[in-house]
Order: C-alpha cells, then sequence, then structure tokens
C-alpha cells in the first residue's frame, strides 16, 4: 500500500496541565476529525480523561489506562487499535478516517513515533501525519527547563501550540515564544485560546509523498530554521579529529533535572552521496546514539538516483525512503536536520567525512 493511502495519524502531547484534553473536545467536534478514532492515553487505574471526551457516531474513544504509553504498553497500541477497528467493522460502523493518539502528560512521544513505524500491523494501515505539542503559557519556561519530557515533546513537534496565552502578558509570551525557538526552531506556533484552533491547520504535516511540489517537502524539513554544520569538504579527519566525542560537553544553556539538553542543527552536503556512503554514516550513528537521536529528517541526493530521497527517522528506526520530485533538492544539496539529546554536531559531520575519506582513519567514539 502506497504511503498516501495509510490513514493519518496525529500525535497530540504536552505536559501535565498543558490542555490537551480541552484542545481534544474541540476538535473532534470539526468536520475535518469526522470518524476520527481517538485513543486516550492515561496514566493509573482508574481513567478520568476519557470521560471528558465527546464520543459519538462520528468517532470512537480508546481508553488505554494500564500504564504510560512511552514505556510499559506500547505493545498494548497495536492490540487497542485492531480490537476497535475490528469492533466498528463488526457493529457496521463508518471506517476510520485518522487517529488521534493522546498522550500522558509525562511521556516521551519519541518510542510512540517509533512503534507506529516498527509494528507490522500498524504501519501497514497507519502513517504519521504529525506531532502536535502543547505548552502552557503561564508555566511553559519553567517546565521547559526543569522537565526532560517537556523538553522533548517540544523537541520533536511539527506544531507548538501555546494554549493559554489570554492569561499572559506579551513579554511573557514573548519569552516562551524564544525559548521554544531554541528547542525546536522549525516547528510552527500558534496560540490557543479555550482550546479553540482550527483542525485543519494541525493535519498535513506528514513526510511529502512523490509527485508533491517542493516547496511542501521545504517546509517538511525546515532546514533554514536550523544551525548549519557542513563536512570539511570531504577531507579525511586527522587523527586528533577523529578521536572527538559524539556527546556534546556540558554548556551554560538551561538543562533539564536530567541534565538533558536539547540539540537541533541542519547537516549539508553538496556534492551526491553515495549510497554506501549514506547508509554506512546513518547506520553507525543509529547504531552508537539511537536513543539521543530523537528525530531525523533529510532530502538526500544520492549518487545514481534519479531522484532526491526523503528520510525520516526516529531513534534507531528510519521509515522507508520516499522518493521526491527532483525540484525539491533543486540545487543537488543534501540537507539533514537532527533533533537530538546532546550530541555534538562538530563529530557529526566528522563521522560523515569518516566515510567519505578514501583513507579513512579510526571513526569517532561515544564517550
Amino acid at each position: 500500500m502506497r504511503s498516501a493511502d495509510l490513514m493519518p495519524v496525529t500525535v497530540l502531547t504536552g505536559f501535565l496541565g498543558s490542555g490537551k484534553t480541552t484542545l481534544l473536545n474541540r476538535l473532534v467536534r470539526q468536520p475535518a476529525m469526522r470518524d476520527a478514532l481517538v485513543v486516550i492515553n492515561e496514566f493509573g487505574d482508574i481513567g478520568l480523561d476519557h470521560r471528558l471526551v465527546a464520543e459519538g457516531d462520528e468517532h470512537s474513544v480508546v481508553e488505554m489506562s494500564s500504564g504510560c504509553l512511552c514505556c510499559t504498553i506500547r505493545g498494548d497500541l497495536s492490540k487497542s487499535v485492531q480490537q476497535a477497528c475490528e469492533a466498528l467493522e463488526r457493529e457496521g460502523g463508518r471506517p476510520i478516517s485518522r487517529m488521534i493518539i493522546e498522550t500522558t502528560g509525562l511521556a516521551d512521544p519519541a518510542p510512540i513515533l517509533h512503534t507506529l513505524m516498527t509494528d507490522h500491523w500498524l504501519a501497514q494501515r497507519f502513517r504519521l501525519d504529525g506531532v502536535i505539542c502543547l505548552v502552557d503559557a503561564a508555566n511553559g519556561v519553567s517546565t521547559l527547563n526543569a522537565h526532560r519530557e517537556s523538553q522533548r515533546q517540544a523537541a520533536i513537534a511539527d506544531c507548538l501550540l501555546i494554549t493559554k496565552a489570554d492569561l499572559v502578558d506579551e513579554p511573557r509570551l514573548a519569552r516562551l515564544s524564544e525559548r521554544l525557538a531554541e528547542v525546536n526552531p522549525a516547528a510552527e506556533q500558534l496560540q490557543v485560546k479555550h482550546g479553540e484552533v482550527d483542525a485543519a491547520r494541525l493535519t498535513a504535516r506528514r513526510l511529502p509523498a512523490s509527485g508533491n511540489p517542493d516547496r511542501q517537502a521545504e517546509g517538511w524539513l525546515g532546514a533554514a530554521a536550523y544551525v548549519q554544520v557542513s563536512p570539511a569538504a570531504g577531507l579525511a579527519p586527522t587523527p586528533s579529529e577523529a578521536s572527538a566525542p559524539l556527546l556534546a560537553p556540558a554548556t551554560t544553556s538551561p538543562l533539564s533535572r536530567h541534565g538533558e539538553q536539547i540539540r537541533s542543527f541542519c547537516f549539508s552536503v553538496e556534492a551526491p552521496i553515495a549510497p554506501e556512503v549514506l547508509e554506512d554514516w546513518l547506520d553507525l550513528l543509529m547504531s552508537l546514539l539511537g536513543d539521543k537521536m530523537l528525530r531525523v529528517k533529510a532530502i538526500v541526493n544520492v549518487a545514481g538516483q534519479p531522484q532526491p530521497l526523503a528520510l525520516h527517522g526516529v531513534q534507531h528506526i528510519f521509515h522507508p525512503p520516499v522518493p521526491l520530485p527532483a525540484e525539491a533538492c533543486a540545487d543537488g544539496v543534501s540537507r539533514f536536520v537532527f533533533i537530538t539529546s546532546g550530541v555534538a554536531p562538530e563529530a557529526v559531520a566528522q563521522l560523515f567525512d569518516y566515510f567519505q575519506a578514501p583513507h579513512p582513519t579510526k571513526p569517532p567514539q561515544a564517550q
């Protein structure tokens, strides 16, 4: 089945108290969310949030309350969705048109994306449409500075919804906007009051499909928003450079209580990349640092290929490459966007140089 034929999935995330349930209740009443399957992950033995979400003929709500979706019950996601789809079919209901997954406030969304990409049953039927993260305007800056989970939620989002914007003044909103841009410079920021937002603005943020205009591919990648890192013109690294750590040293930037620092950057390569160089480089990066690679996006000019490829990776796993029209990489420059947990951009570039060089030295080691 082609990617364009798979059902879209929107992952709705955000820290405790950010207003996810209020927003979801508004969304499911809109025509754009008609026939949606809503999966609500609750933490605890007694579920409450699902009772606050409207449920009717046009969509169904599935509650998962046996644990936190991002860690203890990822296997249950496939089972719960499969059972819901089978029940709708038995009861003669309309087939679902999309799925919305609301995570707990403490969930790291990266493993959820990983599950959507790796679970056989889900991957054959669903595709990621986008990650929407809610951030409380009143407490957003302090939450980002104090909690690892909040940083990760914001870092991998395609769209950031600033909720309760009517409760704070403009200077405070500006500080939050700047802080969010540090964590995720490419994500669109929208202010939301009382959970009101047009559902259509939150959809169609997926990986571009073959034949789509090049502008959509550029918007999906958002490379221009990131700090740019380039390889050293294909030169082999020196022994001292090759031993540079892949993990970045601590800085004075705000850290979470776990000592984590979100780093995002764009790595560009001007010449076409040999397929074996691309494969070996990304394989080693993911092997060494998979859990720290929160999200990787790329539009790549592969040597010998008539079309550029779109790549999308989460932690250890990459989505199958998607061929794009030539216009998506008209200048021939491959661009990789890395959203990471403390990975040094310079070391990523050096590792690419290692595979690109004709007589490489020993590659960098994780420290």
